[in-house]
């Protein structure tokens, strides 16, 4: 049996295209007629338009009114409307004091809807910390009116349409990047991470089919970030087909640094980048670095073994961590290449093997603690993988090559009898145990080295931020420029998420603490500030954002305003952020 019609007043938006190219919008009120059993038309108002080739929309002049004097007007009842406002104050601070309202304006500014849409998309990964993106039409529903695009909520087809606009017009994101680079000063520190990402789009031309991290062949592809450790902002990034080795990533991430002609930055990269061809590439291009370097390198062990007994009793306390010791050995090394042209001055043809003898500083440090934690956690692996084989239980690939290298397995027949440890095997990985190795191109201080490359272990959580950010590990895409869109939305979300966290850390910081200040050093105000402290250390940044989400403004006739009441601490938050309310 059909439903029976409410009878209900609908409202609605339509638009009209006018001969001269304009668009007319129009409120529709209709109301379902069950005699004639369709919906008609009870009213329609214009209420905008857009202009030939624009895509904002403009009011448009109301008619002026005819007043008798005869008739006497009684007050109409006043517009009154509520909606969410607080969450979205510290979002509009956030874009505006990280840079991103400017950088989006400078790179697309002369189209204002499309900086305006961007904008939103942005505020809304931000916001939503990487929801998925058919979110995005409930959202700008909730939040009409408060988004820098208010014309109307963004649907499917709108961002679709946007991502595609934003993956085929290059130069808006290299203009991005460009700006970033310009920010840079001399000597800044520069972080570089990749990630593999798994990709289920079948129209990705950039997915190709490699082993993945579970070891089975999935279509993947790679992202390479370059991340500022000295502003704690992301710089640019790169998507490369595949799964390519971390080191083979360099060559890319130096190229893209010398097109956007960045000043004289010095790179800090881990063991995955370890690789001799990795620093050869860095020396040629004039780039400084400081490389963790495992300690197993040919060339790294016997300094290691020189100094072993200076470091073990003593050496030079850190400061930066006094529970290592460490020392710099200057060494003269040489880095051998291929060369891809012949060279008239040397006299080396195409494909020849040239070798530059350079000067590093090797710091090595130990810590006895650290030494002891590895040596618990070898043992533990050891128990684990030997229950594992005495039980008869599935190894992964990377069990199986631990046992074949440090353990003995006796059988009788095919039944293993006993598991026994590779004594020889065991104390030469033992022995290495506790020690770092850093090498560097420049840096000579043993103290500064490690406190640099330190300061790379600072933004690892943003590199786990920013692989969130790229697509996560399931993209769902329609295509390579669709892709290319939504990486861009989703860097510069990944900067206002770091410029948040810059500022909640600051803020902690700051808290709390006696400044010479009569009003400021009363106990009461200290306590105050020390509530707020604890609230933001125990606080992550999403659950920062719903809180204030809560507070709601009500006004009426456009005119009178007045929000939910907040707490001594809402306020204070708000105060030391420097955050202005909306009128």
């Amino acid at each position: 049996m059909p439903r029976k019609a409410s009878g209900a007043l609908k409202t609605g938006i339509t638009r009209e295209r006018q001969k001269n190219g304009d668009v007319y919008i129009y409120e529709r009120k209709t109301k379902y007629d069950p005699i004639r059993k369709y919906s008609v038309t009870i009213s329609k108002t214009l209420i905008g338009k857009i202009v030939k080739n624009t895509e904002e929309m403009v009011e448009t002049r109301p008619k002026r009114r005819v007043i008798d004097p005869m008739i006497i007007e009684v007050d109409a009842t006043p517009e009154i409307s509520r909606r969410h406002v607080g969450m979205l104050d510290i979002v509009n601070h956030v874009s505006e004091k990280s840079g991103v309202s400017a950088e989006v304006n400078r790179a697309a500014g002369s189209d204002k809807g499309i900086v305006r849409k961007i904008l939103t998309l942005v505020w809304y990964d931000f916001a939503t910390d990487g929801e998925t993106w058919p979110g995005l039409v409930p959202w700008t529903t909730k939040y009409a009116g408060l988004l820098p695009y208010r014309e109307s909520p963004i649907s499917q087809d709108m961002y679709h349409d946007l991502f595609v606009y934003l993956g085929r017009n290059e130069s808006i994101k290299q203009s991005v990047f460009r700006h970033r680079a310009e920010m840079m000063g001399d000597g800044e520190l520069l972080a570089l991470d990749s990630t593999t990402i798994f990709t289920e789009s079948e129209n990705l031309n950039v997915g190709r089919s490699a082993p993945h991290k579970d070891k089975l062949i999935k279509n993947v592809y790679k992202v390479v970030e370059i991340y500022s450790i000295t502003s704690r902002q992301p710089v640019a990034y790169a998507r490369i087909p595949g799964n390519i080795s971390d080191g083979t990533t360099v060559e890319n991430a130096l190229k893209q640094l010398d097109v956007l002609e960045c000043p004289k930055v010095e790179i800090v990269a881990d063991s995955g980048y370890s690789a001799e061809s990795n620093m050869t590439m860095m020396i040629r291009n004039g780039y400084p670095f400081i490389m963790h370097v495992p300690t197993d390198t040919k060339w790294i062990q016997p300094l290691i073994e020189e100094h072993r007994d200076r470091l073990m009793n003593g050496g030079e306390i850190i400061h930066c961590d006094p529970k290592f010791s460490g020392i710099t050995v200057m060494q003269m090394h040489d880095f051998a290449y291929e060369r891809q042209r012949a060279n008239k001055k040397s006299g080396l043809e195409k494909g020849e093997t040239e070798v530059l003898s350079r000067r590093v500083y090797v710091h090595i440090y130990f810590s006895s603690m650290k030494k002891a934690e590895e040596d618990i956690k070898f043992r533990m692996q050891f128990d684990a993988v030997k229950t594992d084989i005495l039980s008869d239980a599935y190894l992964s690939s990377e069990d199986q090559k631990f046992a074949e290298q440090y353990m003995n397995i006796s059988y009788w027949g095919e039944r293993i009898t006993g598991v026994e440890v590779n004594t020889k095997a065991y104390k030469k990985r033992c022995r290495y145990h506790g020690f770092v190795v850093l090498v560097a191109q420049k840096e000579k201080d043993t103290n500064t080295a490690l406190e640099k490359y330190r300061s790379r272990e600072y933004v690892e959580e943003d590199f786990k931020n920013s692989k969130s950010y790229t697509g996560g590990n399931h993209p769902r895409v329609w295509d390579d420029d669709t892709l290319d869109g939504q990486m861009l939305v989703q860097f510069l979300a990944q900067s206002m998420h770091e410029s948040f966290a810059t500022m909640l850390r600051s803020l902690r910081d700051s808290l709390a603490i006696p400044n010479g200040d009569i009003e400021h050093d009363t106990s009461d105000k200290l306590k105050e500030e020390k509530q707020l402290k604890n609230w933001i250390r125990k606080t992550s940044m999403h659950n920062i954002l719903s809180w204030f989400d809560a507070i709601e403004e009500t006004r009426v006739s456009g005119k009178k305003a007045w929000r939910t009441e907040r707490t001594k601490r809402d306020k204070l938050f708000v105060e030391k952020l420097g955050i202005r309310a909306r009128g």
